[in-house]
């Protein structure tokens, strides 16, 4: 009986359902600008994830992973989404759903976007916003074509707004190049890019752009073509792709993608992590988080636990002052000594 009894004990005992967790998913939609900085984190946060990668470099996918200080979580799958600021705010808004790159489509819980709400037309009382970072923006130029814009030096900001209407009708001479009869074009970003739209709130520009792209055939290309399809292009790296192959061209990237181009000086300012830190510098955005205050689309509590260990690793201040994929590209939110409400806006001290 007594060997009965502690047989029936230890079978109650094996037989006890083991404790189970629900899986994570969270939808992380909006700009590109930082998508390396986003993916590295990602990796560093999740273990034995698997990685895939979609349509495009800005689509990626890390499934299945898990966070060991976070066993209730379950298995953690992050999908980045990233096709442009603009459009990662309003598919946030809107809860519309996005092309994965695992193929589903799903509805986002969070936005990244280093340009803000009201820039677009939206209500940005509807988000919750934690700033991470400023992202500077850029005019650049290839050395290494043979150019009449090697005099190009610096723009004004008449010239910039004057670049983005008549670029491919004005002379490089008109911008301090070396020829009357040369035109110089602009190669710019499309309508969804923060780097178009804080670009332009700086400018105060807001009319139809003239920009410029490669006409791809026949190799080499033939004499560049007016952009009148998607007056712009998806990526920084679609910009800086085209300056390699057109002479006399200016380029707007964020400065994750100067590269080996030359920036330009802006109102006599030349671009750097100081200048844009110390105000001097006034072509930038800060990079921000948004997840919607209410209603449908609010994250739940193991998706904003995701979202939070997110934040963290972005936020480190190591790891914004050391890492090559934010160091030179980004500026840290803690060393900023200025402030702006608004994109384009008055810059105004934070330590006097």
């Amino acid at each position: 009986m007594k060997f009965r009894a502690a047989f029936l004990t230890l079978l109650s005992v094996v037989t006890l359902p083991l404790a189970s967790f629900a899986d994570t998913t969270v939808v992380i939609t909006g700009g590109n600008a930082s998508k390396g900085v986003l993916f590295d984190r990602a990796e560093a946060l999740l273990s034995g994830f698997t990685k895939v990668n979609g349509t495009n470099s800005s689509i990626r996918s890390y499934k299945n992973g898990t966070i060991a200080s976070q066993p209730g979580l379950g298995k953690v799958t992050i999908h980045f989404v990233l096709n442009g600021a603009a459009l990662g705010l309003a598919n946030l808004r809107d809860q519309a759903a996005v092309g994965t790159a695992s193929g589903g489509s799903l509805v986002p819980q969070a936005a990244v976007s280093s340009v803000q709400p009201e820039t677009v037309g939206i209500d940005g009382s509807i988000y919750t916003t934690v700033q991470t970072a400023v992202v500077p923006f850029v005019y650049i130029k290839n050395p290494n074509l043979p150019n009449s814009i090697h005099g190009v030096t610096n723009l004004t900001q008449r010239q910039a707004s004057y670049l983005e209407s008549a670029s491919g009708a004005l002379p490089t001479a008109f911008f301090g190049g070396e020829s009357t009869n040369d035109p110089i074009y602009l190669v710019g970003r499309d309508t969804g890019s923060a780097v178009r739209l804080v670009l332009d709130a700086n400018v105060y520009f807001s009319d139809t752009p003239s920009f410029w792209v490669t006409n791809k055939a026949p190799n080499p290309p033939l004499p560049p073509i007016r952009d009148i399809v998607t007056f712009g292009l998806p990526t920084g790296g679609d910009v800086t792709n085209n300056l390699t192959v057109i002479p006399n061209a200016i380029g707007t990237v964020s400065a994750g993608d100067v590269g080996g181009f030359t920036p330009l000086a802006f109102e006599g300012i030349p671009f750097s992590s100081a200048n844009v830190a110390n105000g001097s510098y006034p072509l930038w955005g800060y990079e921000s988080w948004y997840t919607l205050t209410g209603g449908t689309g609010v994250p739940s509590g193991p998706q904003q636990t995701v979202i939070n260990l997110l934040l963290g690793l972005i936020k480190d201040s190591s790891y914004q002052h050391t890492n090559s994929n934010f160091v030179g590209k980004f500026v840290p939110l803690g060393d900023l000594q200025v402030s702006r409400t608004v994109d384009g806006g008055p810059i105004s001290s934070t330590i006097y």
